[in-house]
């Protein structure tokens, strides 16, 4: 939990509601964060069982935001991420690709919670096509919209790491494409629940050499990923791998063969590529991109909460306007 003091009244609360994890955010008239809460009510911690589901959401709700309203009176509050699948309070639905983020605000779903109108932002689709498969997006588009600007006329890409990690090509509001990676939820099936597991050692120390040869193996060859991902067994049974670099020389393996395959349908831009995730994460994946040969930079990873402000601007629920050096 982080809590900001602040003299100013603020203007609404946004709500990132994922699987996982619940960030709420208290913000200004400008859309700077006043005061941040995070914690582990995702919308996992609703059983799919349950007999009420929107009473179990509305006291989660009611958990990380209800001082902040009996503080400063009912606020405008929107939400983005899982809280609007169907595994959520209410289905939001989805924009087709190619969808301009700007247009997100007139498209949200209402629901009604104890704590008052909850606005949820709808997710990205992205249909089949005699090539390709469907594809979606829940909650990271509120972070695109954080990141980017109306202004310039470079595509962007952007990488959003974290379990499922989404590559997005940008122009320069307007979402073009994405694809999916499970390269987060992959690595933590391996790394605890597979024979992998058995001789590594977790530990919160990086290990570069470990993972800079991970790399190395897993973007030679991606399509050989699965006959390699066994040489992070055979090489601790060789004693190459010390049991505390196994995770780290399996972790490059599968963000290098991910990065090596998304790069070959990824446009090349003068802009960088934008990173934005987990600070620990970011750096995996700027350290991939850089071997590759590819400029990038990391990103605001508070994003949601930009997005968030621009979304209720836009639909109107929010009347001041954004400094947009904030």
């Amino acid at each position: 939990m982080a809590e900001t003091a602040t003299s100013e009244a603020p203007s609404m609360i946004g709500l990132d509601w994922g699987t996982s994890s619940l960030r709420a955010f208290l913000l200004g008239n400008h859309g700077d964060i006043l005061a941040e809460r995070g914690g582990t009510d995702g919308i996992m911690a609703v059983s799919a069982h349950s007999t009420d589901p929107r009473g179990d959401f509305s006291r989660i709700a009611q958990a990380a935001t209800g001082d902040w309203l009996t503080t400063y009176g009912q606020l405008p509050i929107i939400a983005c991420g899982m809280i609007g699948s169907t595994q959520g309070i209410v289905e939001a639905g989805y924009c087709e690709l190619p969808t301009d983020l700007n247009a997100l605000g007139g498209q949200l779903t209402s629901v009604e919670l104890s704590i008052g109108t909850m606005h949820i932002v709808p997710g990205l689709q992205k249909t089949a096509t005699v090539t390709t498969a469907p594809d979606v997006i829940r909650g990271e588009e509120t972070q695109l919209l954080g990141l980017l600007t109306a202004e310039g006329n470079e595509p962007n890409t952007v990488v959003l790491p974290g379990t499922h990690t989404k590559w997005v090509s940008c122009e320069p509001t307007r979402i073009t494409d994405f694809s999916t990676s499970m390269s987060g939820e992959l690595f933590g099936l391996l790394s605890t629940s597979s024979i992998l597991a058995r001789l590594a050692e977790p530990t919160e120390s990086f290990h570069s050499e470990a993972f800079d040869w991970g790399l190395q193996v897993g973007a030679e060859d991606p399509a050989a990923l699965t006959s390699y991902l066994f040489t992070a067994r055979t090489w601790a049974l060789d004693g190459r791998l010390r049991a505390e670099e196994v995770n780290d020389y399996l972790s490059g393996m599968i963000i290098g063969a991910e990065v090596t395959g998304q790069l070959v349908s990824t446009p090349v831009s003068a802009a960088p590529v934008l990173v934005c995730g987990a600070a620990e994460l970011t750096q995996r994946y700027l350290r991939a991109l850089d071997r590759a040969g590819r400029p990038a930079v990391a990103a605001n990873p508070r994003a949601a909460a930009t997005g968030l402000f621009r979304i209720a601007v836009q639909s109107g629920l929010v009347s001041t306007k954004e400094n947009t050096h904030a």
